[in-house]
């Protein structure tokens, strides 16, 4: 009876950890699309190399993920962005540069355990040659 009742509390005790850390998801911010078809985007900004870089528009196939599909991503930044990086506390994406201040991917979406279906916050950080860095913020769904 005792190994019951630890046990129950063990679980108990678990199932709050778990709610416990249920983040805020971010709004998607207003440089930002989703869709088939990004909305205008504009050109990139000519910055020196000592200047913080700027993201300046993104767009994302989706940011509700399902498996076995597709999911792709674009972004316009300033010129001297030396690399874009889209994250999340599960996983990290080193966007290939096409030209100045043009970055894009697409990723195959084959399977992932049940245990990392749930919302997270995705993180793009835009850095320079120096390393400085310009973060944003949106919400992600791994279904």
């Amino acid at each position: 009876m005792l190994a019951v009742a630890s046990r129950r509390l063990l679980v108990s005790i678990a199932l709050l950890a778990l709610v416990g850390c249920v983040s805020h998801l971010p709004s998607l911010p207003r440089d930002a699309s989703v869709g088939a078809a990004p909305f205008a985007m504009p050109s990139p900004e000519v910055l020196g190399n000592d200047a913080p870089p700027r993201i300046l528009a993104m767009h994302f196939s989706s940011l509700d993920l399902r498996r076995g599909t597709t999911w792709s991503g674009s972004f316009v930044t300033s010129t001297n962005t030396a690399s874009v990086e889209v994250r999340t506390n599960l996983f990290s994406i080193d966007v290939p540069r096409t030209a100045f201040g043009l970055f894009a991917f697409q990723l195959a979406l084959f399977d992932w355990p049940p245990i990392f279906t749930r919302a997270y916050a995705l993180r793009v950080i835009a850095r320079n040659s120096a390393g400085v860095r310009s973060e944003q913020d949106l919400p992600l769904v791994m279904r």
